[in-house]
């Protein structure tokens, strides 16, 4: 690798990450914001409902458009559109355009996931699980850190600041694709039109058993990230933990996505099943360590931070497989694929999060981490009796030859 493509990789990680972090800001800081903007507390749930609303119309209306044009001309296109949103949120005294920009916010937010294939481009194609496991880190990182980040600012400089700190950071991150990232052509030599595109997409996800297998997966575990990072921060006020102790815990947690690029050097070796269950076993043990929270004390400290850790390792590892196998079915529909893939387990973790809440006030905590745990593990016995089922056909398959 040379010092240009170490750049550059780099560069495709802090990107992803500054603009994952728009999905999330709003999350932990919903009741200032509605507050302020006299957003009705029956309104209120929609400051993060559309924002990942957004993401998911930008993940399967406008990702796949990567196929079709330079990836650097719509990632540019959709920063500025990011900018210009988060601007107006900086100015905003109504709850409903606030409400339309967070909307838009989400769109801008999808081109984290055209970078994200253009790793394959970078890198050589044995090492790229260690490659896409550093960007999807940053990516990650950007997803964990956002909720104790918005907490942080909020309760020193206010809710505003969040989104003055966000589109700084953007200007940034659009300033460095400008100078640094490459105008790579596009990998499809098809003249396809943009309905033909969407249809293709169908088709794919129809005939594409891997797609659907990974996606699947993850969405069971991203289901399970969203439940539990939507819960955690209730969970802990009710048991007396204060917002700087619930944002702590939340950075300290971003060192499990640290471990991704280890787990794609594993999975370079031919270890996905292997890695595949290991990390939905991780998934389903932070979960399972929350049954013993019970208090304030240092031990249910040190098991939330294990908890933490654990399910960041699960979900980043989980994630990184899933792109590894899907990035090296087709080069010319690869950004098609991650589309699909993005979205349908990101329909997972907004269902994560909405299960979430409702359970947690519809029943108790009890049922909510249930209902967390049973996620991890569905997607875990499916992957073991499809392992199983391909093997024992092989086995037939070689008894009758």
């Amino acid at each position: 690798m040379t010092k240009k493509a170490n750049l550059l990789i780099f560069i495709l990680a802090i990107s992803c990450g500054s603009l994952a972090t728009n999905i999330y800001y709003a999350q932990p800081i919903v009741q200032f914001i509605a507050k302020d903007l006299n957003i009705s507390s029956d309104l209120s749930g929609l400051l993060t409902t559309l924002t990942q609303i957004g993401y998911g119309l930008g993940l399967f209306f406008i990702v796949p458009m990567a196929d079709l044009f330079k990836s650097k001309k719509i990632v540019g296109i959709l920063i500025v559109l990011s900018i210009i949103s988060l601007m107006g949120t900086l100015i905003s005294t109504n709850g409903i355009v606030f409400l339309i920009l967070t909307i838009i916010i989400g769109i801008g937010a999808c081109a984290a996931q055209i970078l994200v294939p253009l790793t394959m481009r970078i890198v050589p194609i044995e090492e790229t699980g260690k490659y896409v496991g550093k960007v999807m880190s940053g990516l990650l990182i950007g997803i964990m850190i956002a909720r104790p980040l918005s907490i942080g600012i909020t309760g020193w400089f206010g809710w505003r600041m969040v989104f003055l700190f966000s589109l700084i950071t953007l200007v940034a991150v659009l300033l460095l694709i400008i100078k640094f990232l490459p105008d790579y052509e596009v990998a499809s030599t098809s003249n396809m039109s943009y309905s033909n595109l969407l249809a293709s997409m169908v088709k794919l996800l129809i005939n594409t058993s891997p797609l659907q297998q990974r996606a699947f997966y993850h969405a069971c575990l991203f289901a399970t990230f969203s439940l539990y990072w939507t819960v955690m921060p209730i969970l802990l006020r009710s048991l007396h933990f204060s917002n700087n102790e619930i944002a702590l815990i939340g950075f300290v947690a971003i060192a499990g996505a640290l471990l991704t690029p280890t787990i794609g050097k594993i999975a370079d070796k031919g270890y996905i099943f292997t890695m595949t269950n290991v990390s939905m076993a991780f998934v389903l043990l932070s979960i399972v360590l929350l049954f013993f929270v019970q208090d304030h004390s240092s031990f249910s400290v040190i098991l939330i931070v294990i908890s933490g850790i654990g399910i960041d390792i699960g979900v980043s590892g989980n994630m990184l497989l899933g792109q590894k196998v899907i990035f090296g079915l087709n080069a010319e529909k690869r950004n098609r694929l991650n589309g699909l893939y993005m979205t349908i387990f990101f329909l997972g973790g907004a269902f994560g999060s909405w299960i979430g809440s409702y359970a947690y006030y519809k029943f108790n905590s009890e049922v909510t981490l249930l209902i967390g745990a049973a996620l991890p593990l569905i997607a875990l016995l499916v992957h073991l009796i499809k392992n199983n089922t391909i093997n024992l056909s092989k086995t037939k398959s070689k008894h009758v030859s």
